[in-house]
């Protein structure tokens, strides 16, 4: 029987305490699914998806990933936050968030790194990806040169490094 690769039953979150954002959220998206949620401004698309990532907590209800309770407590032990990011990979909405090395190479690279990939494991993840994505020339520029479309590439090419079984678009 496949786990459930996200589970949420009755997700309630809110900014500050008192600014409502998620209300009794149902959701569950099994293995090889690929789901869109759609709305308007405002309606929490983005702080559900930030939920998924770990990023924040419910303030009531339980959000499962692959068949364990997602908790603040988790991300304190080591093996289950190299697990859990090597695992799901999440693009942010707004690329300028998540690219912040001083050039794209060392953003692309970020993320194998800090899980402990080998060297000549990134250095192939690096070139698969680039010549993918057509960002070679761009490799030793910084982020900040680059246009809003040259910048979601390479978020998108920094979470596709680390491999992940699951991606989050924002």
């Amino acid at each position: 029987m496949n786990v459930p690769v996200f589970e949420l039953q009755d997700v309630y979150y809110s900014y500050l305490g008192k600014f409502p954002a998620l209300c009794g959220i149902n959701l569950t998206v099994n293995p090889s699914e690929k789901i869109a949620i759609i709305g308007a401004n405002g309606t929490g698309k983005s702080t559900l998806l930030t939920l998924l990532d770990g990023l924040v907590f419910p303030d009531r209800g339980i959000v499962k990933v692959m068949g364990k309770e997602l908790r603040d407590a988790n991300f304190t032990d080591e093996e289950y936050t190299r697990f859990f990011r090597s695992k799901i990979g999440f693009v942010f909405q707004n690329p300028d968030i998540q690219l912040f090395c001083p050039t794209v190479k060392e953003d692309i690279v970020f993320g194998p790194l800090q899980l402990g990939i080998n060297p000549a494991e990134i250095n192939r993840r690096l070139d698969n990806i680039t010549e993918l994505l057509n960002l070679q020339p761009l490799l030793s520029r910084a982020p900040f040169q680059l246009s809003i479309g040259e910048k979601r590439k390479v978020a998108i090419a920094a979470v596709l490094a680390i491999g992940p079984e699951i991606i989050i678009l924002d």
